[in-house]
């Protein structure tokens, strides 16, 4: 379902704006078909998304998808997490939400969309709205002021519902707050039982029959890999480099000319508080956060623990952390950050900091100064860089040359045994994953080489990294071994699969023993298993204080209840088998003296998501939706 809240109830809709030089919209034209088709992508009721409209979301939502994975998407994985499926959902609820809008009587004006125009800083030059920079940027970007102002106006629309739908869950009461407060600090402690594999590993009886029947089964995992032997020249930038000379007066130069590339930055470490709001949340909540920020900055002046302030105030990713950033440089930040960072001495705090993300309270923490290494230092790295340089056309001229020899030789070894200087590289069989640490070919020429048959000689061969020209010796042909020749290995997984089997029935034993009048306790000692205690578990903790209790089952330990104290099932976490008793619960107390804002305005947001959810469900309940089976 669309999540819809951001903060103070902004849409999915009016976040999914998507900025070339901030300005190009995912959702240009949605709402008419522009383009004059008479044929739509997706018909919601009657409103028309063209097959342009929806390429564009599916377009920069695979994109975004793609950026995660440093810019290239796994084949196949777009299409499993049902990229395209969520943008037509999102499509269709953010044309349910803007139909909704029209139903009520909301509307955008003219004057609201030309002071949102003027307001918009890429549209602005010395902080004053400039007509020409705006029709400039428009039209680098295929739009005209009509077509930009009216999916503007969807947008604003979609927003301002949202507002107004979001008014009506503006109460909470303290009841309900102290409650969030208790069941977010509450605590609990849990016994546990961990059943691993080690524990029966002495108990696994080798059958060799047994171990036969599944070797049989498991014997392609024992396949070996193909293996190559090869004769071939290297003519890698960093072994024609080798044999350049760099005198003394070109690494001068070269420090000299490029003394940046040797200066590490003065870098600083903090911390932050952050309340978060960006340039689409409106000026209401953006009053709020910066009181709010004022107030917590007067607490952070005197306190003696920020980090504990972070991890109470702060929305940002770092709070759970204490609002720990590390250290970073000044231009890694922006601009207003850095800035205030920079001016800084260690242990001052700063006064609040307004940047595109929210409004910011610093504490910093520590100075490591610049450093620039030294003519000596750096001359190593300097003749390699004028090497690799000067190797790039020399590489191939050498590369090119040897290739016309042996063919004219008519093989690689007559042309290497005329040709004395050149190096001529042979090695033993080895396998592509596994090249022995003489073989200087990289990933990339080794690739090729072993797409080679017996006897073959490859073509030039180009990398990143120079050239090669690679002969095929010989081949070993993968094969797959007896149970004898491979014996010790497969005896060790034998019996580390079946002690994990024996684990695993030995953690459902346990969970069934539960089921009967058997405690947690007499379970534990019926089979002979030591009882652990987490010690006290706090619910968002990253990690727990003094417990080896695994983090990822403090969730599910805090599921546990008086009625239902007890795993219902075994839990697996790496090898290990965990099943839980619940052994104490904390709730603390409301005294009075406790800051409730913030789950004041975390249970408001789940109450304004939960009715604008329940208001987009309504619509789409009676909503003739309509998708191209083109798409």
């Amino acid at each position: 379902m669309l999540q819809i809240l951001r903060n103070k109830a902004q849409s999915i809709v009016i976040q999914a704006i998507v900025v070339i030089i901030a300005l190009v919209f995912i959702f240009w034209g949605v709402g008419s078909n522009l383009d004059g088709s008479r044929e739509s992508a997706i018909t919601v009721n009657d409103e028309e998304i063209s097959f342009q409209d929806f390429q564009m979301a599916y377009d920069r939502a695979h994109q975004n998808l793609a950026a995660q994975f440093g810019g290239t998407l796994p084949k196949g994985l777009a299409e499993s997490l049902g990229v395209k499926e969520q943008v037509i959902s999102q499509l269709v609820q953010g044309a349910l939400l803007r139909q909704g809008a029209a139903d009520m009587g909301i509307v955008v004006s003219g004057e609201e969309i030309q002071e949102t125009v003027k307001s918009m800083p890429q549209f602005q030059e010395n902080g004053l709205f400039n007509i020409e920079r705006y029709e400039s940027l428009l039209a680098a970007n295929g739009l005209t002021p009509v077509k930009f102002e009216s999916n503007l106006r969807f947008d604003m629309l979609a927003e301002k519902t949202i507002r107004e739908i979001s008014k009506f869950a503006a109460l909470t009461s303290e009841y309900e707050v102290q409650q969030l407060y208790r069941q977010e600090n509450e605590k609990v402690a849990v016994d546990y039982v961990r059943i691993t594999p080690d524990q029966f590993t002495d108990s696994v009886k080798v059958d060799e029959e047994e171990l036969a029947t599944w070797f049989a089964e498991v014997r392609d995992n024992y396949r070996s890999k193909p293996m190559m032997k090869l004769r071939y020249f290297d003519f890698s930038f960093s072994e024609v480099g080798k044999k350049i000379n760099i005198d003394n007066a070109r690494v001068e130069e070269y420090y000299s000319n490029n003394i940046g590339q040797f200066t590490t930055p003065e870098k600083r470490h903090a911390r932050h508080i952050l309340l978060t709001a960006n340039a689409q949340d409106n000026e209401e909540l953006h009053q709020e956060k910066s009181q709010r920020a004022k107030e917590i900055a007067e607490l952070a002046a005197v306190s003696d623990d920020f980090a504990e302030l972070a991890r109470q105030y702060s929305e940002g990713p770092s709070g759970p952390q204490g609002g720990d950033l590390g250290f970073f440089s000044q231009e890694q930040m922006v601009p207003e950050f850095g800035d205030a960072v920079f001016a800084m001495q260690p242990g001052e705090v700063s006064e609040v900091v307004k940047t595109a993300f929210g409004y910011h309270i610093i504490k910093l923490e520590e100075i490591q100064p610049a450093v620039t290494k030294t003519l000596d230092d750096a001359r190593p790295e300097i003749i390699a860089t004028l090497q690799n340089k000067e190797a790039q056309s020399m590489a191939f001229q050498m590369a090119n040359g040897a290739y016309e020899g042996i063919i004219g030789a008519g093989s690689i070894q007559a042309y290497a045994e005329n040709n004395p200087t050149q190096s001529l590289k042979e090695s033993d069989f080895f396998a592509e994953s596994a090249p022995p640490a003489d073989v200087t070919l990289d990933a990339q020429a080794l690739a090729k080489a072993f797409t080679l048959k017996k006897g073959e000689l490859s073509s030039l061969i180009k990398t990143d990294n120079g050239y090669a020209i690679v002969f095929a010796d010989d081949i070993k042909e993968p094969e797959t071994p007896t149970l004898e020749a491979v014996r010790d290995r497969a005896t060790e997984n034998f019996v580390a699969e079946k002690a994990a089997e024996m684990a695993g029935q030995a953690a459902a034993d346990f969970t069934v023993k539960l089921t009967s009048e058997a405690s947690f306790e007499e379970v534990a000692k019926e089979m002979g298993i030591s009882i652990l205690n987490s010690g006290l578990l706090q619910r968002r903790a990253q990690e727990q204080e003094n417990s080896n209790f695994p983090v990822a089952l403090t969730q599910q330990a805090f599921k546990l209840t008086k009625v239902e104290p007890y795993s219902e099932e075994p839990e697996l976490v790496g090898s290990a088998y965990y099943i839980m008793s619940l052994k104490e619960r904390q709730s603390p107390e409301v005294s009075g003296e406790e800051d409730l804002e913030p789950y004041r305005q975390a249970l408001l947001r789940s109450k304004q998501q939960e009715l604008l959810t329940a208001f987009i469900d309504n619509l789409e309940k009676d909503a003739v939706v309509s998708v191209n089976k083109n798409i």
